[in-house]
């Protein structure tokens, strides 16, 4: 009998096999997700149309009091990855108990006044194409690969979106709420490394589990002048790594940290990539830089691209004669 209650919200379009969520799967263990899902989950026609999944990995699960909770399968694909396929269903359990338990944590601090919930809020960056409207209250685009929301810490390092409708049920605004999370950014403890140059390379680590975040504050931690903007890679959860522009290095530089950045990113876990660019942060602006390799076996460094103002940068820095 299946254990759990699938909002009718909860239909996926049919997808080729092993998506890219969880492309660790073998076609065998993609279909034995899949019937693993359909055994846990109520199916068919009590709670909509049957089961289908693909690339939407989400599904929408109706909570002990009937409220909507979003279930990322990408996440319960990386719990399963390293257990024996004997276990997944006891596991599957664990992990969606788990979530309708922080689901009702959550609920608790919605009920809360602003005052006492204040301290828990947090920006976090995170994938642009996992920011929906019915999910997220608040957020911003930062470039097109990456956002910031609004998110609320729950127990045991992790968090969650605050939902649409919340910031005005705590009496304040969208400005107030984001200015909280901001000072509760900044407030948070670092652990920072760096490679000892006289430029150097800053990696940072956010032991509170936001280590990406603190992009976002970039200027503050690299602590040295950047009139020509910062470099940062954040490839993926837990990986940031920023590096004050050095003009004559600038070009070398973009295509040595695109190579970094992209290794890391394809090497993640799905749930747990964030942005395959390089990022350039100046004059509190974001953008994403791209580099389009040269062909094999060419000696070519590659094309770099960017907004007109990155391109006109990187050329000041070459000799005369000499392009991008």
């Amino acid at each position: 009998m299946p254990l759990f209650r699938r909002a009718k919200k909860s239909v996926s379009p049919t997808a080729p096999p092993v998506p890219a969520w969880c492309s660790w799967f073998s076609p065998a263990q993609w279909q034995a997700f899949q019937a693993l899902l359909r055994d846990v989950f109520v199916d068919g026609t009590a709670s909509g149309p049957p089961l289908a999944l693909g690339a939407d990995r989400v599904l929408r699960l109706a909570g002990p009091d009937g409220s909507p909770i979003t279930l990322d399968l990408s996440s319960l694909a990386v719990a399963l990855r390293d257990a024996p396929q004997d276990h997944w269903r006891a596991r599957t359990v664990e992990f969606v108990e788990e979530r309708l338990h922080r689901g009702d944590e959550r609920e608790i601090l919605y009920a809360e006044s602003f005052d006492r919930v204040r301290h828990l809020l947090l920006p976090r960056v995170v994938r642009a194409e996992h920011v929906f409207d019915d999910t997220h209250g608040l957020a911003f685009p930062l470039t097109r690969e990456i956002s910031a929301v609004l998110a609320i810490r729950l127990e045991g390092g992790l968090a969650a979106p605050v939902p649409p409708g919340q910031i005005g049920r705590w009496g304040v605004t969208p400005e107030q709420a984001w200015d909280a999370a901001l000072a509760n950014l900044h407030a948070l403890p670092l652990s920072l490394e760096d490679d000892g140059g006289a430029n150097p390379m800053v990696s940072v680590t956010d032991p509170a589990g936001f280590t990406c975040t603190h992009l976002m504050r970039a200027a503050e931690i690299l602590g040295r002048p950047a009139p020509h903007g910062i470099l940062v890679m954040a490839p993926r959860e837990g990986f940031l790594m920023m590096q004050a522009v050095d003009g004559p290095e600038l070009k070398w530089s973009v295509i040595g940290y695109s190579e970094v950045t992209l290794q890391h990113y394809d090497d993640a876990p799905e749930p747990a990539r964030l942005c395959p660019r390089v990022l350039w942060i100046h004059e509190n602006r974001i953008e994403s830089v791209g580099v389009t390799p040269a062909p094999p076996g060419s000696d070519a460094p590659g094309v770099i691209s960017g907004s007109e103002e990155f391109v006109r940068l990187l050329s000041s820095f070459d000799p005369p004669g000499e392009g991008a």
